[in-house]
């Protein structure tokens, strides 16, 4: 009887499934053909758990990402720049894939007109 009450439970556990960040939204649209369902990842969510800030300084931020552009980290890093340092832009050091195959870019707030 309990074997049997542990598979039922198990198979219902088995059943749920969870969703992901990584699964696709549908977005729905209309054409002139009808409906199409598109499916996509919200662009908030993508930053949100694909970027993570590792290491700040003064003059530098160190972001690690997985899944997104590098871009877009450049973006962040330029708004972190602008904030810590007014005048000061990001550029980028060094990309490199850290042991858990992520990759990790780090950026230098610097002002090429007076270095």
């Amino acid at each position: 009887m309990k074997k049997l009450a542990f598979i039922v439970l198990l198979s219902v556990l088995c059943s749920c499934r969870a969703r992901t960040v990584n699964q696709p939204v549908p977005a729905a649209t209309y054409d002139e053909t009808g409906y199409t369902a598109e499916y996509t990842i919200p662009e908030e969510d993508l930053y949100r758990y694909n970027i993570s800030v590792k290491a700040m300084g003064e003059d530098y931020v160190v972001y690690e990402y997985s899944d997104v552009r590098v871009d877009k980290v450049a973006t962040l890093a330029s708004a972190y720049c602008f904030e810590t340092n007014p005048g000061k832009k990001a550029y980028l050091r060094d990309i490199y894939l850290h042991k858990n195959h992520k990759r990790r870019a780090t950026f230098d707030c610097v002002d090429l007109a007076t270095e």
